[in-house]
Formats: C-alpha cells, structure tokens, sequence
C-alpha cells in the first residue's frame, strides 16, 4: 500500500514537472522564419536540451463492455515522455543524439485502493536528423534503439527490444504525415507473440488548424501478417488558450497491445482528459 502511494505521489510530480517544463520551453522557442540552412540549424541548436518528446497526458474512460459504465470496465490511463539531447553540436551530416523515455500506465481508479493494471517503461537511445526546406523543417528521421517492459517477473512479464526507424514529413503547418517500422530483437517468452498483436509498424497523420487550436490524428498500427488487420487510434485535441500548450483531448482506442500485460486481448476505450503536446510536431 506504501509503495502504491509512493509511486502515485511520484507520478503527479512528474506530471507538474512536465507543466512546467512546457511553460518555460514555449518563452525558449526560437523565430525560424526567414533563415538559412545553416542559420536554422545552428538556431536549432539553442532550443533547450531537455524537453518533451511524446504527447503527455491524462484521460480517462470506458469500454462500455457489457452494456453500461461500472468501476469494471472504466479507468484512467496517462503517459509522460520527455526527450533528452545529448551533445548541443551537430554530429557530421548534421545527425543529434538523443535519448527518450516515455511511461504510460493504466490505473484502475475506480476500484477499491485504486491499482494500477499496467506499467510499461519505454527508454530508447537513438540518432535523427531534421530536413530543411523552404526555411523550415520539412521532415525527421530518426533511428532508435528502444526497449519496453512492464517491469514485473514470473509469468506476468512483458518485454522486448526493438530497432525503429521514423520517417516524419511536415506537408505544411496544416498536415503532418508519419511512417514508423521496427525490427523486434530479445523478446520475451512471455509475450513471444508481440508483434503479432502489436505490430510491425504504423502510419499516422495529423491535421493543425491554422490557428493552431484544434488537432485532429489518425494512427494505424499494422498487426503482423500479410492480411489488411490492424489497431487503430483516433485522437482530438482542443487547445484551452492561445498562449498555452494544455488541451482537451479525446482519445479512442481500438485493437490490441494498448498495454504490455493484456497485449493479445481486443480492447475499445474511448476516454476524455487533457493532453500537453510538443510545440513541433506530434510524435507516436
């Protein structure tokens, strides 16, 4: 029980932490406009080193499963992701170093003591590289090495090790197009059928309005096999007030692998709450 409390105490922590971080990075955000390639990327290399990498957020929902909401088909899930670059100067062919790490955890609220259902940790090293074009970022790629768990033995362990590589095309500021693939390496005997449920890789696009307000994305997670299967998620987001980065966020969620422990069970959740989102371009 101790640790439960202490663990949630930590949590919310982190969460104020990212606020603040959001706040403060957004006065750090440098003019882009107007500047040349290698202005740009010298200018790219002042935006601070530690900043958020993965939408944050906290939502909560329901499956509806059996007809109507109870404690039993109803929780609240949130993620936390930050980003990490290592060296401030450009390696050669204008490559950065980074490392990540996203948490995202299901918590059954709604029951007594409140447990958490899921913890999946998901650290990565990786090296990417902006495109420029036209004074702006035009696309990301990226390669990383990742590794995911829900830190848990016996036989309720889930973990793997992956090699990714991300593919981001930023159309204009209204259309945001990505691409992501990996390679599955040292999976666990637990969950050795991962990839059958949570994929091999995805494609998504983003839609900004002009006024940057409302965010609308689509992620497609293709399953493994040759056949069109697939999970899907559909995402809204409504930004509170101009000079902020805090929305109201919609998600929906429906196929497998949403979580580590129940990766090869059909789950449909449509959950409300608010999200804090990166100020470039939103990352799955």
């Amino acid at each position: 029980m101790r640790r439960s409390m202490t663990f949630k105490i930590v949590v919310l922590s982190l969460m104020l932490g990212i606020w603040g971080l959001d706040a403060w990075s957004q006065n750090e955000e440098p003019d882009f406009s107007g500047q040349s390639e290698d202005s740009l990327m010298q200018a790219l290399g002042n935006i601070p080193a530690f900043t958020i990498y993965k939408d944050n957020y906290v939502v909560t929902g329901t499956s509806f499963t059996g007809g109507k909401i109870s404690k039993y088909n109803s929780d609240a899930k949130f993620q936390i992701s930050l980003r990490h670059r290592l060296y401030r100067k450009l390696l050669p062919y204008r490559i950065y170093l980074f490392l990540t790490y996203s948490q995202k955890s299901f918590w059954d609220i709604y029951r007594k003591s409140a447990p958490f259902a899921d913890n999946n940790y998901n650290p990565s090293l990786g090296f990417g590289r902006n495109f420029i074009g036209e004074g702006r970022i035009k696309g990301i790629g990226m390669v990383q090495f990742e590794h995911e768990s829900n830190g848990r033995d016996s036989i309720w362990s889930r973990s793997w090790n992956r090699l990714t590589f991300t593919g981001i095309y930023l159309m204009n500021k209204n259309y945001t197009f990505q691409a992501k693939v990996w390679i599955a390496m040292q999976v666990a005997k637990e969950n050795r059928h991962l990839t059958r449920y949570a994929g091999i890789g995805h494609l998504a696009a983003t839609y900004a309005s002009d006024n940057g307000r409302l965010s609308c994305s689509a992620l497609m997670i293709k399953r493994g096999g040759w056949n069109w299967n697939a999970n899907w998620r559909l995402e809204v987001a409504y930004r509170l007030f101009r000079e902020d980065n805090q929305y109201l966020y919609m998600q929906f969620c429906n196929g497998y692998g949403e979580s580590m422990i129940a990766y090869n069970q059909f789950r449909r959740y449509l959950r409300f709450g608010f999200v804090i989102k990166p100020r470039s371009v939103t990352i799955f």
